[in-house]
Formats: structure tokens, sequence, C-alpha cells
């Protein structure tokens, strides 16, 4: 399903569906878009408070709502994540999502309600930078091309060529399929769920940040329990960062020790230290696309989810 263009000019909906942004990036990041040109909308949730959350579920589930529902709004852009997206999942009303398609904009705990969004209505959605993070700390070049690059694309596609970055090939390959995933930790904890995807046939993406290595291989080993890995057509491994063991009595395997040992062997191409993630530089990864990765070109080509 085509997302609705965001055009110069046109109006940003801006919440925050899970944790509070800070005060202060939050004000960088909406005059950042202002400068840009575009019109924002401003949801109740950016300044809510209830526990540990911007708002109550009701208050942001309703921030989601009515940004997705109003005609004025082109695209709609996280604030920040942190953790609430899960418990919103039953009372989403995604018949309105369907049928006002938008691109939901942001990472880390959205993946969780982009997840669901593709699963239950098959609309894309765009894994990028938030306004009270990036945006609110000073974008960078890199970030800001991949993101708006793609968001103003005139094309069909858009390449990203990996030739100049550090990425480790530890797999040799070309594949296609559409292209799933986000943070690890949710991609774990939705499954079982209604809302997880069908992970078959596609090209997945995962990072996380703050996870002890026996975390990591906890997700993974649910991940490789309930299939996931067996039938995708490729894996892209992005920033895993803080993922160390604090504890120096565990004896703890490094990060890229379990990483290898799960796909080391992989029968399909796979990328290890892709720049996307929880960092501040990042690829706008837009989920639910057909994506093409070509080891040989170091290329990542995306369908625009726009056009």
């Amino acid at each position: 399903m085509k997302l609705r263009a965001l055009k110069p000019g046109g109006k940003i909906g801006l919440l925050a569906p899970a944790f509070p942004p800070n005060p202060e990036k939050l004000k960088k990041g909406i005059d950042y878009l202002l400068g840009l040109g575009y019109e924002l909308k401003l949801g109740e949730s950016l300044t809510a408070r209830h526990g540990y959350f911007a708002g109550n579920d009701a208050l942001r589930l309703d921030d989601i709502h009515g940004m997705f529902a109003d005609p004025s709004v082109d695209a709609i852009l996280c604030a920040r994540g942190g953790w609430g997206g899960l418990r919103l999942l039953d009372k989403i009303d995604f018949d309105l999502i369907r049928q006002n398609p938008k691109a939901l904009i942001g990472y880390s705990d959205v993946t969780t309600l982009q997840a669901a969004i593709w699963q239950q209505c098959k609309v894309p959605s765009l894994s990028g930078p938030m306004a009270a993070v990036e945006m609110g700390g000073g974008i960078l070049p890199f970030t800001s091309q991949h993101f708006w690059g793609q968001m103003q694309n005139p094309n069909p596609e858009y390449e990203f060529d990996f030739s100049d970055e550090k990425i480790e090939i530890w797999k040799e390959g070309n594949a296609e399929g559409l292209l799933l995933g986000g943070c690890l930790s949710m991609v774990a904890h939705q499954l079982g769920t209604p809302w997880s995807p069908d992970y078959n046939g596609s090209i997945l993406f995962i990072e996380d940040v703050g996870e002890a290595p026996y975390k990591i291989d906890r997700y993974l080993a649910q991940l490789r329990q309930a299939g996931v890995f067996k039938n995708i057509n490729a894996l892209i491994l992005g920033d895993f960062i803080d993922c160390e063991d604090e504890n120096p009595d565990r004896n703890s395997f490094s990060l890229v020790e379990i990483l290898k040992e799960y796909f080391a062997g992989a029968p399909y191409p796979v990328l290890y230290n892709f720049p996307y993630g929880h960092g501040m530089k990042k690829v706008t990864m837009p989920i639910g696309v057909k994506t093409k990765l070509e080891t040989t070109k170091k290329t990542v080509t995306f369908k625009n989810p726009f056009s």
C-alpha cells in the first residue's frame, strides 16, 4: 500500500507513544522541523505524564488515532521510544490506519507499532530518526541524507551504497524480500501475538541497545525456536550499542561471539555492523517494502513506499 507523500511545507504530526521526551531536546527537534518549512501538529502526549509514560494508555492511543484520522497530517513522527507500544496493540483501530495510510516514523519501542501496522494493515512505515533524539540533538548529515532522501524521493527506488562503510559481510550473496524488523527485544516480545509479522521470505534487520550478551542470546534463541531465522532471505545486523556484560564474574561471551554462533554459517546473505540502530548515525529502514541486497555491488535498494 502506498503512503501519503510529505510535500514541502506539509504537515507532520508529532507524538510520544511511549516514554516522555526531554523537553529541551523536543524543542530543538520542533525548531529543526519548523526551520525546514514544515507545519506541525503537536500531540498531547508530548507534554503529558503518567508514571514513566507520556500520558496514560488512553491518551497515547488517542494521539495515534487522531494523527491518522486528521486529513491535514501527511506523516507521523515520534518524539522518542522507551516502552509502551505493546500495551496498546489490542486497542488500536487498524481499520482507521488502513484507510489513512501515512508514514509512522521512529525506532526502538516504535518497532512494536510498526510491526503491528504492517501485520494488520500492510501499511509501510519508516524506522528512522525521532524528533527529540536525532533531530533534537544535532542530526548528523549522514542520517539526514538517508532520511529526507527517502521522504522526498521522486524515484521508484532508493539505493544505499555501503562500499564506504565499515560493514562486515559474513555471508556473500544477493537476496530480495520485504524489509522487516527493528529493535531485537521488541521483535522478540511481539512473537506469539496476533500482531507479529510473518518473517518468511523477508530481509530481516535487527539491532538493540543496553542489553547484555546473555539477553541478546535469549532473544535470538527465542526467534530461532520460533522458526524466524529458518526461512528469511537475508539478515542485516545493525548497531548493538552498550551490549557488554557489566558483571565480571559471569565469564560472558562477547556480543560478536554470540552473533557469529547464530549466523556465521547462515545459508543466506548476512551483513554485520550496518549503520542502523540507537546510534546517531543511521540509515532509515522502510518497513514492509520490497528490498534488494547485493553484497557483490555492496548496495541495499529499497522500493519507494511513497510511489
